[in-house]
């Protein structure tokens, strides 16, 4: 994984968001990948939901996903990547004055036909989460499959496809973003940098 953080953190401060081709090795990726599509066969993923508390609602016509939250003590590859998130977060801290507390992560999963609809990575009134992180876990994907992050930037959209080992980062409050519908199941590794709410 990349050692030197500063590339990261620079693109964070100016423009605000930054994506890292090829950032885990294809091994790393498979193994991530068998990981998730394993516990996804097992039962472990539970369909995705919005909001939070006693406001949090299925809504399929808003976000169409299952996913997995991940514990703190994940082996394998999922644990290296929540330890150099860890890292990430201490120098970001030590660079910018974060004050980020945790990392959560989780795997998600579009079938065919999911889809996740413009907004914003905070739940209403809370502005805990700041860094947005994805990891696209699909081999061999092609433009025609759709699933692309679209992110809006101040003066257009930029579209990210879901390439296994793609690493993407933003500021979660900044800007707006969708999953676009996919003809094929998706996969990523999602989460956010957080600080207290």
């Amino acid at each position: 994984m990349l050692k030197d953080k500063t590339a990261i953190i620079d693109a964070l401060v100016n423009p605000g968001w930054l994506v890292i081709p090829e950032f885990l090795k294809p091994e790393q990726i498979v193994q991530l990948r068998e990981q998730a599509l394993g516990r996804y066969a097992a039962g472990e993923f539970k369909q995705a939901s919005i909001g939070q508390g006693i406001k949090k609602t299925l809504q399929t016509e808003i976000r169409r996903d299952a996913v997995l939250w991940l514990a703190d003590h994940e082996t394998g590859v999922a644990g290296e990547f929540l330890a150099w998130l860890t890292e990430l977060r201490t120098a970001l801290n030590q660079a910018l004055f974060l004050s980020l507390v945790e990392a959560e992560m989780h795997f998600a999963l579009y079938p065919e036909g999911g889809f996740y609809r413009k907004h914003i990575d905070n739940f209403r009134g809370s502005s805990a989460r700041l860094v947005t992180v994805i990891l696209y876990l699909n081999q061999d994907w092609q433009p025609q499959q759709g699933g692309q992050l679209r992110l809006y930037l101040e003066d257009k959209a930029l579209e990210v496809a879901p390439q296994a080992g793609t690493l993407v980062l933003f500021l979660s409050e900044r800007f707006e973003h969708e999953v676009l519908p996919t003809t094929q199941e998706r996969l990523s590794l999602t989460g956010w940098l957080r600080r207290r709410s």
